[in-house]
């Protein structure tokens, strides 16, 4: 499933934050609230572009608070329209950051 995506499901990242648990010696959670994307066709691609179109859930005011070391790598989304954006899995963007 996602084969292009690698398994992996877009979210869009909404806010980073820690919470202070006093009770287990000053330990400390990093978190963050991410809005999952849905995608569209099964991750396969209709377009000559081959990309993946995600969107976002028609429930927009759920979040989903998870731990930022579940986050594996950020994504480059295109905006497609108002709600959908094409991921692009073209570029490989550990040598965009060195170039750029």
């Amino acid at each position: 499933m996602y084969d292009v995506l690698q398994g992996c499901l877009p979210a869009r990242l909404l806010a980073l934050f820690k919470i202070r648990d006093y009770t287990k010696k000053d330990t400390v959670h990093c978190l963050a609230a991410v809005q999952y994307m849905s995608v569209v066709n099964q991750g396969c691609s209709l377009d000559v572009h081959v990309l993946v179109t995600v969107q976002l859930s028609h429930f927009t005011l759920e979040f989903t608070i998870v731990d930022i070391g579940t986050i594996l790598s950020l994504v480059l989304l295109l905006p497609d329209t108002d709600r959908r954006w094409l991921v692009n899995n073209r570029i490989d963007l550990r040598m965009f950051y060195e170039i750029y």
